[in-house]
């Protein structure tokens, strides 16, 4: 559990209305929050550093399928920063999520924390309200960022990215070199803009699973999908050899759950994917799954959303330490 849930002073998570507008839109109404996240990460990393990765990542985004590049190019003209570029196409972190069918029948709820590093990530979290062709939907984001981790369409779907392991066999930082040069050459988007672009126009959690999985990334990961049905519970796995779907428990951590040789990411990934299990299985709910090893020094975040009540619960952390308020959404499905 949080160590400081129920503190009276830990402030509110901002949600914002931007529409259409995109990351610009995004970082145009949190500037603030995206100027400290930016100094934290040159505390972390120098501004050289970020200035390199920067260089590198405007190469790689040249070439590039993803729809949202010029938003990333302004939104990072826009903040004029070292490390402004290269933080939206980082995906650098460990998670822990399920697809858990609800005990009493309403629905599938997504369970999901998000694990980084990085520092305060936790405190600059925010809420995004976004529209695409099938409807509205909310993001759970940072100010500029393009992508989306996590995210809820009231009445369609709930859905979140995981970071899939190092490929094995072989030493762990090799594989980690082989990895990063097969990014280098792909010219797909990357994950998280196939994300929302799937919560922007697929219209039902059936489409959203088809296109998750069929739909080419720059790098394997694991995908967790909620939908309004108890049926629509689904983890995807994918990577150079194609896509896996799995079920009973849809569960995932960041490491293959079929006997493919790899390196997990994050601490206990076998660990914190058992924990969830069980929280399925019991039918935990209001963050009462939050414990050891799911929650680690690492932890920023903590997500609930429910497709069919159209419902989101969020927490931003620091390790087991609470850093905002709770912030519990309704968004009525269209």
């Amino acid at each position: 559990m949080l160590s400081s849930a129920d503190a009276p002073d830990l402030p509110a998570i901002p949600v914002l209305d931007i529409g259409e507008g995109g990351a610009p839109a995004l970082l145009k109404a949190t500037r603030e929050r995206a100027e400290r996240l930016l100094a934290v990460a040159r505390r972390t990393y120098s501004a050289p550093a970020l200035r390199l990765a920067d260089s590198l990542c405007a190469r790689w985004l040249d070439r590039n399928a993803t729809p949202y590049a010029t938003e990333i190019r302004r939104a990072a003209r826009d903040l004029g920063a070292p490390g402004a570029l290269a933080l939206n196409l980082s995906h650098q972190w460990a998670c822990t999520a399920a697809a858990a069918p609800d005990p009493d029948g309403g629905g599938v709820t997504l369970l999901r924390t998000l694990d980084w590093a990085m520092d305060d990530l936790g405190a600059a979290v925010v809420v995004a309200r976004m529209r695409g062709p099938a409807g509205p939907f909310v993001a759970v984001t940072w100010p500029g960022y393009a992508g989306v981790l996590t995210g809820l369409a009231p009445g369609r779907f709930a859905v979140a990215l995981n970071q899939a392991p190092i490929s094995g066999p072989g030493l762990r930082p090799l594989r980690w070199v082989h990895d990063r040069r097969a990014v280098w050459a792909s010219t797909a988007p990357p994950p998280d803009h196939l994300l929302r672009q799937v919560l922007e126009t697929a219209p039902d959690a059936t489409t959203a699973l088809h296109r998750l999985r069929e739909a080419p990334v720059c790098v394997p990961c694991i995908l967790t999908v909620a939908g309004v049905d108890r049926a629509e519970a689904w983890t995807i796995e994918k990577d150079v050899t194609g896509a896996r779907i799995r079920q009973d428990p849809a569960v995932a951590a960041n490491h293959w759950r079929a006997d493919i040789p790899c390196h997990p990411r994050g601490r206990d990934s076998l660990g914190r994917w058992k924990a969830m299990a069980a929280a399925v299985e019991a039918g935990e709910r209001d963050l009462a799954w939050l414990r050891p090893p799911i929650v680690w020094p690492a932890t920023r975040l903590a997500v609930e959303a429910n497709a069919t009540a159209g419902t989101l619960l969020l927490q931003g952390m620091e390790g087991a330490r609470a850093v905002t308020a709770p912030l519990r959404l309704g968004e009525s499905p269209p």
